[in-house]
């Protein structure tokens, strides 16, 4: 996670932050983040179940613009998570090809 980098700590990022993503519903998270964090567990997990009800209670809480940069981004950071695994990238390091 990024709280062990400085990056992330310079964010305000917490280890005590990220031990409550396991359980965001009911962590300290607003209801922009919960929401946010809902639809990238959908993406990542099955993206089948991202329904017009996600994408609505998304829209009451994001604008068009907001929601299209949110799924460009964890469409990124998916993507990258799964080319880094197949190539056996690890943090900071190389490709094993």
């Amino acid at each position: 996670m990024a709280t062990r980098y400085a990056l992330g700590r310079r964010e305000g990022i917490t280890e005590e932050l990220v031990a409550a993503l396991a359980d965001y519903e009911r962590g300290p998270f607003s209801a922009r983040e919960k929401a946010a964090l809902r639809y990238a567990d959908r993406l990542f997990f099955d993206h089948h179940r991202v329904d017009d009800a996600l994408w609505e209670e998304l829209g009451d809480l994001f604008s068009e613009e907001e929601r299209l940069e949110l799924t460009w981004v964890l469409s990124e950071f998916i993507g990258l998570g799964k080319v880094m695994y197949v190539l056996g990238v690890q943090y900071g390091g190389h490709a094993h090809v």
